[in-house]
């Protein structure tokens, strides 16, 4: 049995699903075919993991991992590790992830969101901008649904702090256990239209006054960059 469907079987175990229906349905899931979606990708989400192991009380590591760990072996994907000076310059280092914001059908980040690194940033530059160190990720972009603003593989800041959404910049949001990075739309009614920039992609509608509980704001996308080589 592979990895994957090891970790799946844990899960259903736990849960006390039988199928990849029901586990899909226990979690909340948009689509009943997430689970083979994950499959097929050949990765689980992180935060339906999570989920599982605190509504049933079991080891994180050991639903990951089939071997007991004792506490969780991944950082919280929402808080962001601590931002220490450089040392001999006006520099402050921002954490790098892992983990790819989606612009396109959906990314999988969700579930290994490691910091790899860091980038060092101007501490008097963030200071003008209103940005706190604390708050800042970097990640990849990854797909050309944002395009011609957002590139595959072009690297954005998300400051964590900023989620109400705005017109004015693109959002990286959580959705079904994975992270995409798009504008958000109000509508009438209460409704947010998540939008992507290239047409080729169609709007994803989100009822705000019930949204699902596989939704949420991560953060604004505050900065980016690219590279032609």
């Amino acid at each position: 049995m592979s990895e994957i469907n090891s970790i799946i079987e844990r899960m259903k175990q736990v849960t006390d699903c039988r199928t990849d229906t029901q586990l899909a349905e226990y979690l909340e899931l948009r689509s009943n075919s997430a689970i083979s979606t994950w499959k097929a990708r050949d990765r689980v989400p992180y935060a339906e993991c999570h989920k599982i192991a605190n509504e049933v009380n079991v080891d994180l590591g050991w639903l990951i991992t089939g071997k007991q760990s004792g506490e969780s072996i991944f950082p919280n994907p929402i808080v962001g590790h601590v931002v220490k000076p450089t040392a001999g310059a006006d520099l402050v280092q921002i954490p790098q992830y892992e983990a790819d914001l989606s612009a396109g059908v959906g990314a999988y980040p969700a579930d290994h969101e490691l910091a790899i690194g860091s980038r060092p940033f101007s501490a008097e530059w963030l200071k003008k901008k209103g940005l706190k160190p604390a708050n800042l990720k970097l990640l990849r972009v990854l797909g050309d649904s944002m395009e011609p603003l957002l590139k595959d593989k072009d690297m954005v800041m998300i400051d964590t702090s900023r989620t109400t959404p705005t017109e004015v910049m693109p959002f990286a949001i959580r959705l079904d256990g994975e992270l995409f990075v798009k504008s958000i739309q109000r509508q009438g009614g209460g409704n947010l239209l998540l939008v992507s920039k290239n047409s080729t992609y169609r709007d994803i509608v989100i009822d705000s006054n019930h949204p699902p509980d596989s939704f949420s704001v991560i953060g604004a996308v505050v900065w980016h960059a690219h590279s032609w080589v």
